[in-house]
């Protein structure tokens, strides 16, 4: 258990009717990033931060540029009030002499006309491979929230553009149930659905139509899972993960059926 009590959270509104928070730690290079569950009327009701450690263990195995998120059951103090839930937690991946700047933000800027799509934008300035990166992943996790906060591009001092790694990828896979297993006996994770998403289609699988070339990706193996699982046993029981298995099994041989990947 890791005493948090010391920082400081700040609010947003989420699409849920819940709110979810974060804080940050430090400066520079060294700043940490902390983020909350989806706190409702009190209580904390999703699972989102433990689903951001587990989708981030999987795309670093699949070679995918995904920021790397950790998390601990912590004490945490909001309001005043003491509570014990998931914490995640990433480093700040803005180098010195690096600016981020939010893809809608740079797209609305430096777009050629009101026509140029955000899709179009981001092939012309070089991000054809990363976004390949992006439709893939999100296919394979259901992800629902890639708005156009959710991609950062890193400017240097000469104008050179790198994209940010992949972040705030929680709001994916069973994400809305929390850890409610008969919930999850409907969850149709076979179907397309239709999520937030800036870039390209509302659809993940019409995503894959954007890919330019095909992927060669490590295969999934049980000793793979136990390694996404690793230390989240209080917070993911193992029927939930049983049913996130099934659901990453099921969409990752429907890319390889589909020859997206290799």
């Amino acid at each position: 258990m890791k005493d948090l009590t010391f920082l400081k959270w700040s609010y947003s509104s989420s699409s849920s009717g819940g709110t979810y928070l974060k804080a940050e730690d430090g400066s520079g290079s060294k700043k940490v990033y902390y983020k909350l569950p989806d706190f409702k009327q009190g209580r904390f009701s999703g699972c989102e931060t433990a689903i951001e450690v587990i989708v981030s263990r999987l795309g670093l195995f699949l070679g995918f540029p995904v920021l790397k998120y950790m998390g601990d059951m912590s004490e945490i103090s909001i309001d005043g009030k003491k509570y014990t839930t998931f914490v995640a937690r990433s480093h700040n991946y803005v180098k010195s002499g690096y600016t981020a700047i939010p893809l809608i933000t740079d797209y609305l800027t430096n777009r050629l006309s009101n026509t140029e799509s955000a899709l179009d934008y981001c092939r012309r300035i070089g991000l054809q491979e990363y976004l390949d990166y992006v439709f893939i992943f999100d296919y394979l996790i259901m992800n629902v929230d890639r708005h156009g906060h959710n991609i950062e591009l890193l400017y240097d001092n000469d104008n050179n553009i790198i994209p940010s790694p992949i972040f705030d990828n929680g709001r994916a896979l069973t994400y809305e149930y929390g850890n409610n297993v008969k919930l999850m006996q409907n969850w149709d994770y076979k179907g397309d659905i239709t999520v937030n998403n800036f870039v390209g289609s509302i659809h993940l699988e019409s995503n894959l139509k954007n890919v330019s070339k095909k992927y060669k990706l490590p295969r999934l193996t049980d000793e793979v899972y136990k390694k996404m699982f690793y230390g989240l046993g209080d917070v993911i029981s193992k029927e939930h993960q049983q049913i996130i298995k099934a659901a990453i099994d099921y969409r990752y041989e429907k890319l390889l059926n589909g020859g997206i990947i290799l």
